[in-house]
């Protein structure tokens, strides 16, 4: 059986028995109802229809199991979302969650000659030695840019002097420190940038009343919309 003969709803179901059977050693219905966020008639619909297909086994009460053909066409589409949150996350430098999501709605309709050569542009920019400035490039631009945004959104180290501005969004990599919670800067909050210290890379903003200094390196990483 191709993968053109399940629709995208069964490859998910597919994929998700797979990583559930990997995970826990079985998946019941009910595992596969959480881990999709579907209602159970839903998920006996879909096993019933993936059963018919040979794809695995099922029987009311018992755990679903996969048949050699499943296994076989779950590794694939496992493979094929890999690859592509691979890309989304490592050269687009998408946010965990976004590049998941995005691998999850286009794994289903890129074609196999695609997804080889995003595998192969994958392998040359990450191993590549005479790709090392490109890699540089990406890590310093993909995260500036915010398509999902509006124009007026600029990251906080080229806020103009004593412009004052609200956070709107800061990279993954910033949220999971602690220091920049307890420092307030945090979606919603209300800044202004009083200036750059004489040396260095150091950035002066007032947040809440109070100065405090902050590394242009990490600045590039917070965006902000000017406050009104």
């Amino acid at each position: 059986m191709s993968r053109s003969d399940i629709s995208s709803s069964l490859e998910d179901y597919l994929e998700a028995i797979a990583e559930i059977i990997e995970r826990n050693g079985h998946a019941h219905t009910k595992d596969i109802a959480d881990r999709l966020g579907v209602k159970m008639p839903s998920v006996t619909n879909a096993l019933q229809a993936l059963s018919a297909r040979g794809l695995i086994h099922y029987q009311s009460h018992s755990p679903v199991e996969l048949t050699t053909e499943g296994a076989q066409t779950a590794a694939v589409i496992r493979h094929r979302h890999t690859a592509l949150k691979k890309f989304f996350s490592e050269i687009l430098k998408l946010e965990n969650k976004e590049a998941d999501t995005t691998a999850c709605k286009i794994e289903h309709v890129i074609g196999e000659t695609v997804l080889s050569r995003f595998v192969a542009l994958i392998d040359a920019i990450s191993d590549r030695e005479d790709c090392a400035p490109l890699r540089e490039y990406l890590a310093s631009t993909m995260p500036k840019i915010c398509p999902d945004e509006t124009e007026e959104l600029i990251s906080l180290d080229q806020l103009p002097k004593d412009k004052s501005a609200v956070v709107v969004k800061v990279a993954e990599g910033l949220r999971g420190l602690k220091k920049f919670a307890d420092l307030g800067l945090v979606p919603g909050t209300l800044l202004q940038f009083e200036g750059r210290a004489p040396f260095g890379d150091l950035l002066r903003i007032k947040v809440m009343g109070s100065s405090l200094s902050l590394r242009a390196g990490d600045a590039q990483y917070i965006w902000v919309k000017l406050a009104d």
